[in-house]
């Protein structure tokens, strides 16, 4: 009676380890991950950690977090107090991200700062452009802000009863390119996007401002 439930329990544990490595096999997708590091010539720096990866569903979670020890200065060109010759303190964001796209070795993603030293950052989007050459040194990153877009009037021609024109979409391709992705027609109708403008990952180009670090791009 011991051997038996001796070979059984060993059964249920080779099992599990199948089933478990399996999943984890299944769960894996495209992703993109690494940490890079700019040094500024005052010896300050700008670090930027992040990862994201999408699942067999298709949904893309992730984090991205930035830090800037030459921080932000807190001064309204347009109020009334004068600016602030107190040095400024470091900066720090982290934003959860819920977009990816990868094209070979570039992705792009995207996402909302959820927490930020400067308040006034919170909420807005965030799209960060990674690039992976392989050797640290020679890998690239660049990033932007973008205020979310509030909504509006709605164009439409009024000589034209029921113009649905904004709500068109098109594909502008190479027709002498081959399997050309082809660039979406932009959305004009305000309040819709719930991200930065996106481009195709091939168009982006990155600052000047050079660092070292080491980034990770899987399709």
């Amino acid at each position: 009676m011991k051997k038996i439930m001796y070979a059984l329990v060993v059964a249920l544990f080779v099992t599990s380890l199948t089933t478990t490595g399996f999943a984890a096999t299944y769960a894996s997708g495209p992703s993109a991950s690494g940490t890079y590091r700019i040094v500024l010539e005052d010896n300050l720096s700008k670090t930027v950690e992040f990862n994201a990866v999408t699942d067999e569903r298709g949904v893309t979670t992730g984090t991205m977090t930035y830090r800037d020890e030459a921080g932000t200065v807190n001064w309204d060109p347009d109020g009334d107090k004068e600016r602030s010759e107190d040095p400024p303190t470091e900066f720090y964001m982290t934003a959860n991200l819920d977009t990816l796209t990868i094209d070979h070795n570039r992705a792009v993603m995207g996402g909302t700062v959820r927490d930020a030293s400067d308040p006034n950052y919170i909420g807005r989007w965030v799209q960060l452009v990674v690039e992976d050459n392989g050797d640290g040194s020679e890998d690239k990153l660049s990033w932007c802000f973008c205020q979310p877009e509030p909504g509006g009037w709605i164009p439409a021609d009024s000589e034209v009863p029921r113009d649905d024109g904004a709500y068109w979409h098109w594909l502008a391709t190479d027709a002498e390119v081959k399997d050309d992705p082809g660039v979406p027609s932009e959305d004009i109708i305000p309040g819709k996007r719930v991200g930065c403008r996106t481009f195709p990952v091939a168009t982006y180009e990155f600052r000047d401002e050079k660092g070292d670090g080491q980034i990770q791009v899987l399709p």
